[in-house]
């Protein structure tokens, strides 16, 4: 592209402005298509997605400046953040007196067709420039429509001086893509960002350079996620072990590839083989690139991968940005988002709760939009609230594809592991860093205990138990809060308690003889504050042995059972260092 021609030629040009707009296209997975009737420009005020025409490839992001041509049609694509662009549509030829010199170097040149694109400086006066057209375009006025005309020619003079200063963005950045084919093809070999950068003859630095900038990840970044798409593959259509599928993705320690796939995903990968089968999604068929494919596609699905994805009940979910408004539709999710210092913008509370959320976590809660309840959502309120995310359990299995209509829907399990749910929530907040920090203090802090309560306790046994309909309910070392004490701090249970499947069992009163734990935690809470009066005035409570040792401890019931967070979590430890230290 020579700019001195095509100055030539728009000096000489009749002009005329038939269009000036501002285009707001949403996150979405569908493309937009855009066919134009005229010669036009785009510039992206804001956002990041995907330009394809005529084989060609760009990306849309903020200061970026694209000319297209009469009946070219544009295809935009990932949206990754809402996109706003200005579009100005144009007439423009040569008038009828013109030398033919003028008319073959149209017919060489051909300026108003041509398509090319250029990464703009000083974006913030080719914005305001256009900001003004679309203001002075939406007035009747003719003396309006001469100042776009003015505003126009001012847009494409700094245009041309910006191509005579720098060369245009190329259409396709080669060594990316053949970088891409090459990590795609090769990634069960060792490839580090040195082996990448001598085998495309580049440092390591461009080589890093040319990938953030394309796919706003590294090389290295990359193919991991070329590696985790493998193995969420083989997860979920085969019955390959762990360690096979570590190697067959090029990682010869299981442990080490456990460890990367929960740091990608969130979850374990016996997590990930659960719930993709559950859901009857494989996500991860679509993201495989075998030999042969064309660069669009290649690229199509290289972009994809540098998406933050967040695997829930229902597959997996490319998440384009980071979400400011979450509804939570478990209060569960309060207490992660909290912990990791996330406001949700609304939340259902729980039926029976007389504050509608736990006494802990009121002091760190703002506003916050109630709801319904988790049984009942109100679905109107959430409408109402406009999210941009809901976080739903299978409790709203039934509902879930109107809450999909409302805004993005992402369902997790409840009462699933609350290190990964932490982890998952990281992700979707951008907190993956903040989470993996709440996580091994915990696991310090637990470590510590662990030891000390070991030395104290010289393996007496511990229950947790929880009057009910006359009965006892005890739980077992296969509950969720068990695993806390049993697990993390190294507590004994009552050989009654022992349980691989049950979470808990009712027993009678007269059972608690038997059962006979040197201390009990006794839950309460909801409908039942303390212990009934026909329970603690019965000869079998008052002669149990911890009763008379005055081994038993109340233990509220939202904050070591309902509410499963880490910051419940964290108090049920601190409670039981106090109670026994």
């Amino acid at each position: 592209m020579i700019v001195e021609d095509h100055l030539i030629l728009w000096n000489q040009a009749v002009l005329k402005i038939m269009d000036v707009r501002r285009i707001e296209l949403p996150v979405s997975g569908q493309p937009h298509l855009m066919r134009l009737s005229e010669s036009t420009i785009l510039f992206t005020a804001q956002g990041r997605a995907r330009l394809l025409l005529a084989g060609e490839e760009r990306v849309l992001e903020n200061g970026y400046v694209f000319h297209a041509g009469k009946d070219a049609v544009l295809k935009v694509t990932d949206v990754a953040v809402p996109l706003s662009c200005y579009r100005v549509q144009y007439k423009a030829d040569l008038p009828l007196s013109c030398s033919r010199e003028l008319l073959d170097l149209l017919e060489r040149t051909r300026p108003f067709d041509r398509h090319y694109g250029l990464a703009a400086t000083n974006t913030a006066s080719l914005s305001a420039t256009l900001s003004r057209m679309v203001q002075e375009w939406e007035r009747p006025e003719a003396l309006a429509k001469l100042q776009v005309k003015l505003l126009f020619y001012q847009f494409i003079c700094e245009l041309m001086d910006q191509l005579q200063r720098r060369k245009p963005e190329p259409a396709s950045p080669d060594m990316v893509l053949q970088a891409v084919r090459y990590m795609d093809e090769n990634y069960t070999h060792p490839i580090t960002a040195d082996t990448l950068a001598e085998l495309f003859k580049c440092s390591s630095r461009t080589m890093q350079r040319l990938f953030k900038k394309r796919l706003a990840v590294g090389p290295i970044d990359y193919l991991l996620q070329v590696r985790m798409d493998q193995a969420k593959s083989m997860l979920s259509r085969t019955n390959a072990g762990l360690k096979e599928i570590s190697e067959a993705v090029g990682y010869a320690d299981s442990y080490y590839f456990s460890r990367l796939f929960k740091r990608c995903t969130g979850i374990s990968p016996s997590t990930y083989r659960e719930w993709t089968r559950q859901s009857g999604e494989a996500e991860s068929e679509r993201l495989s690139v075998p030999v042969g494919k064309s660069a669009s596609e290649l690229l199509n699905t290289a972009f994809r991968r540098s998406l933050r994805t967040i695997v829930h009940l229902k597959g997996e979910f490319p998440l384009a940005r980071l979400p400011e408004k979450i509804a939570v539709l478990d209060p569960q999710f309060t207490d992660h988002m909290l912990a990791l210092g996330v406001q949700p913008a609304g939340s259902v509370t729980v039926s029976g709760d007389p504050a509608g959320f736990p006494e802990y976590l009121l002091g760190s809660l703002r506003e916050v939009r109630t709801l319904g309840t988790k049984n009942e959502p109100n679905l109107k309120g959430l409408q109402a609230l406009a999210p941009d995310l809901i976080l739903c359990t299978e409790f709203q299995k039934s509902i879930y594809g109107n809450l999909a209509q409302i805004a993005p829907t992402i369902m997790l399990k409840r009462n699933h592991d609350w290190k990964e749910t932490l982890r998952i929530i990281g992700r979707i907040v951008g907190k993956e860093i903040e989470a993996e920090q709440i996580l091994q203090r915990y696991k310090q802090k637990t470590g510590r205990l662990k030891t000390v309560l070991a030395a104290k306790l010289h393996g007496q046994s511990v229950s947790v138990i929880r009057p009910q309909d006359n009965h006892i309910r005890l739980h077992t070392s296969a509950h969720r809060t068990a695993a806390i004490l049993y697990g993390d701090l190294g507590l004994c249970p009552p050989k009654q308690a022992v349980h691989r499947q049950r979470t808990s069992s009712m027993i009678p009163l007269e059972g608690l003889r038997e059962l006979d734990a040197d201390h009990y935690f006794v839950l309460t809470g909801g409908k039942l504050d303390t212990w009934p009066d026909e329970v603690q005035n019965t000869a079998t409570w008052k002669n149990l042995r911890a009763v008379l040792q005055e081994h038993v401890y109340p233990a509220k019931m939202s904050m070591w059972i309902a509410y499963y967070g880490p910051i419940a979590l964290n108090r049920v430890v601190d409670q039981v260092e106090e109670v026994f230290l």
